[in-house]
């Protein structure tokens, strides 16, 4: 399983790294591409971004799975908790690029990017102001500590995979939501951006001490925000 979630997360980042080699998600971001297009791109971004930081949450679920669990079951059990995963932020992933959809008809989104810097600057200081909120802290500290998250809510069975895939899937979407949003800021589907943000992911879960790095990602989101805000308004 865990051979084959590599690979997935291989794929997924070569298919990026070869679409921006080639110009084609321009391409297709020039000539409006279908709901579908749009879709499929959100998705696989979701997975090349996302999947990194679940990669020890998983592991740590086969370990544990692996001491309680019957031997047969298990490669299964760990296949339904990390598929749990990637069902919600492929969820996650049509229900933005429907958002996006929406906000293109309307002008307000062009290749990916919001058009307005006001609203780009807007969403910087939201996705600021969430990094300092009680949801963003609970989720967070549910996604740092894999193993404690698994001793205190571990169940049994293909429903105990799924539960805990589930719960384990909510607190994630909850803790990087907005942070997945900015891709709007950077542009949707722009490389660099897309590492950019999936090195912050990682590193408010991995980096100590984790406050700190929280708290300095807020701090730059707001100021970077203001400015942004501040520059459409004197323009």
């Amino acid at each position: 399983m865990g051979l084959f979630l590599l690979g997935l997360l291989g794929v997924a980042w070569a298919w990026l790294f070869r679409m921006d080699a080639l110009g084609q998600i321009l391409i297709c971001r020039a000539q409006g591409a279908g709901f579908s297009t749009v879709a499929g791109m959100w998705v696989v971004m979701m997975t090349a971004m996302m999947l990194p930081s679940a990669l020890p949450m998983i592991v740590t679920y086969a370990q544990v799975s692996a001491r309680r669990e019957r031997a047969l079951s298990r490669g299964s059990l760990v296949a339904v908790f990390a598929g749990v995963y990637l069902v919600v932020w492929s969820a996650f992933g049509v229900a933005a690029a429907a958002a996006e959809w929406l906000l293109q008809g309307e002008g307000l989104i062009r290749d990916g990017r919001l058009a307005n810097p006001l609203h780009a600057g807007g969403l910087l200081v939201i996705a600021g102001l969430y990094q300092w909120g009680a949801v963003k802290g609970v989720c967070l500290s549910r996604c740092r500590s894999p193993l404690d998250f698994l001793l205190e809510h571990y169940r049994s069975g293909y429903r105990g995979a799924f539960v805990l895939g589930l719960a384990h899937s909510a607190f994630c979407v909850g803790c990087c939501w907005v942070l997945m949003l900015l891709a709007w800021v950077g542009g949707a589907m722009n490389l660099a951006w897309m590492v950019v943000l999936t090195l912050l992911v990682a590193a408010e879960r991995l980096l100590r001490p984790r406050a700190l790095v929280v708290r300095a990602t807020a701090l730059t989101l707001l100021c970077a925000g203001v400015v942004l805000i501040l520059n459409s308004a004197l323009a």
